[in-house]
């Protein structure tokens, strides 16, 4: 039978039938969802709008917040709201035969490519700003590259997502309904250990690590740079808003994701884990993953003083002021007097520094 063939699949019917949450559960279940859609859609339609607005801002870091803005997006509109039908079917999916199969595969296997292309953009953002302000003066062209990013984004999650599409299948229980379902008999033997401890790398240990060592290695970067004795006060201050913004990345990126990805790692070796948990706490461990697509764009909005100058100007309905730019400059030039130039060589000589202080800030504030 199609339960002997995948427990799994027939544990997860049984038990997602017998625990159909009540009205007052579902509805604040609903709201919640509800909140957090339309502060996503918001907040990634305000950062596309900025970056509309501001030509300009078309550099690496100003593709990789679009890109990861439109990533967030499709998981309002794919992940959430599958999330929030799942609350009145108590799993069931409503499709069933061909076109049930083939819905399942699409709608999960989408599900996992645009948090894998989100996941990878805040990973390649935390790569560019390593390089803006550790190598500032290297172009890195191949890397900076941003039609070739859009490819290796969103293909490398195609591929990152094919166990996806493997194991999803919908699978008919006759008058018990139709199932989208994970059958982990299609990866062999040790399937479900494997797809679940697959999940918590790609999507969560690899990403967080390769983020908090590049921005820890930024912040120490930062840190350390030697500057002019009469820029001290605003060079730390520089120092200490930088390395905060990075911290608070980090931090909510691991976060959000910490409860659905340990539920993960558990399951792939103890599979008993699922009767042992309430429905809400289920509920509570994928819904704070969702919510990240929500806290990005206005994280960056929030905590970046650009975004905020330029946001205001949007809601003032007022012009763009040139000078606000929001991309990375990982060459800056700079113009000035001949005086000017060898006081700058001066000073460079002074301190022992390949940056003047002037360059130096601006590193450090356009890397964010």
């Amino acid at each position: 039978t199609i339960g002997k063939l995948n427990n799994c699949a027939s544990h997860r019917q049984s038990t997602m039938s017998s625990q159909l949450p009540g009205n007052a559960e579902t509805s604040g279940k609903t709201v919640l969802y509800s909140i957090t859609m339309l502060v996503a859609l918001t907040g990634n339609l305000l950062l596309i709008l900025i970056m509309k607005r501001k030509p300009e801002t078309r550099s690496l870091t100003g593709f990789l917040i679009v890109n990861m803005a439109v990533a967030d997006l499709l998981v309002t509109f794919v992940v959430m709201p599958v999330s929030m039908a799942y609350l009145y079917t108590g799993g069931k999916w409503l499709l069933s035969g061909n076109l049930g199969q083939v819905t399942c595969i699409s709608v999960y296997f989408g599900y996992h490519v645009t948090l894998a292309a989100s996941i990878l953009s805040l990973s390649i953002m935390s790569v560019d700003r390593y390089l803006a302000v550790v190598y500032p003066f290297s172009g890195f062209p191949t890397f900076r590259r941003a039609k070739v990013l859009t490819v290796v984004i969103w293909l490398s999650s195609m591929i990152f997502s094919i166990p996806i599409a493997v194991v999803w299948r919908a699978i008919d229980y006759g008058p018990g309904g139709t199932y989208c379902t994970p059958v982990f008999k299609n990866l062999g033997e040790f399937g479900m250990p494997v797809y679940y401890t697959y999940l918590f790398l790609l999507m969560y240990l690899i990403p967080l690590l390769v983020i908090s060592s590049l921005y820890t290695l930024v912040g120490l970067a930062i840190w350390r740079r030697n500057v002019p004795a009469g820029a001290e006060q605003r060079n730390e201050m520089i120092k200490r808003k930088v390395v905060r913004t990075l911290v608070i990345i980090t931090a909510v990126f691991a976060l959000c994701w910490l409860p659905t990805q340990c539920y993960h790692f558990i399951l792939a070796f103890y599979t008993g884990v699922h009767d042992k948990l309430p429905p809400y706490v289920m509920f509570l461990c994928f819904w704070s993953g969702h919510a990240n697509s929500a806290v990005n764009p206005w994280l960056y909005m929030m905590l970046t003083e650009k975004f905020r100058k330029v946001l205001r100007n949007l809601l003032h309905r007022g012009p763009v002021e040139p000078s606000l730019q929001l991309g990375t400059s990982r060459t800056i030039t700079t113009k000035g007097s001949n005086s000017e130039t060898g006081q700058r060589a001066n000073r460079d000589q002074l301190n022992g520094s390949l940056l003047d202080y002037k360059q130096e800030e601006n590193c450090i504030e356009t890397a964010l």
